[in-house]
């Protein structure tokens, strides 16, 4: 097994035990899971013939009380694994929004999907989504942010948990679509609500 060498960043956001991204007043801040330092589902793998991929990602401190989204891409695991891109997403620290609880995946042509959930003490937590193409620069999510879901509350419970986990999958029919499931709250309280779509 190779060990590759990466840039350095920050894994852990600064959190009151798991009150950490902020949400609307008056309710408290919601988990990140970045203080776990461990990769969001899932390590999406893909063989291309010519070379093999696996994309993951990661919530993170991206600059000051600022949460991004570190992923990277990794071809031909095993002994010859290369770090081939990695970047953190993280437009929040220009426009105040937190980004975090990521996922991400490669279509059949190596574009890429990246959907998390979104939120500040302006934005109840949301659900966004970006990307790239293949062709696009290296280390980027060039295709610009969409709004799959704008929350109409926020979590109540006194636990602080926030969704753990989402999944952003590749429809098998085209193998081009991407889908993507997340959490957020209709109205405020311990109720959630799920949101699939493509």
């Amino acid at each position: 097994m190779a060990t590759i060498p990466i840039a350095p960043y920050d894994t852990i956001f600064p959190c009151n035990g798991r009150s950490c991204i902020p949400q609307p007043a008056p309710l408290g801040a919601v988990d990140i899971l970045s203080y776990r330092q461990r990769p969001m589902h899932r390590a999406a793998y893909r063989n291309y013939g010519s070379y093999q991929s696996i994309v993951t990602n990661q919530s993170v401190e991206a600059a000051p009380v600022m949460a991004g989204i570190r992923w990277w891409e990794i071809r031909n695991p095993g002994a010859n694994a290369v770090l081939y891109q990695d970047s953190t997403y993280a437009p929040g620290i220009t426009d105040g929004t937190h980004r975090w609880m990521g996922s991400i995946a490669q279509d059949s042509n190596g574009n890429m999907g990246l959907g998390y959930s979104a939120g500040s003490a302006n934005l109840f937590p949301s659900v966004h989504y970006t990307g790239r193409l293949e062709g696009d620069p290296l280390n980027e999510m060039s295709q610009g942010e969409g709004i799959f879901v704008t929350g109409g509350g926020g979590h109540t419970a006194s636990t602080r948990r926030w969704g753990d986990y989402t999944s952003m999958n590749i429809d098998s029919n085209d193998d081009c679509t991407f889908w993507y499931v997340n959490e957020f709250f209709a109205v405020s309280g311990t109720q959630w609500t799920m949101r699939a779509g493509s």
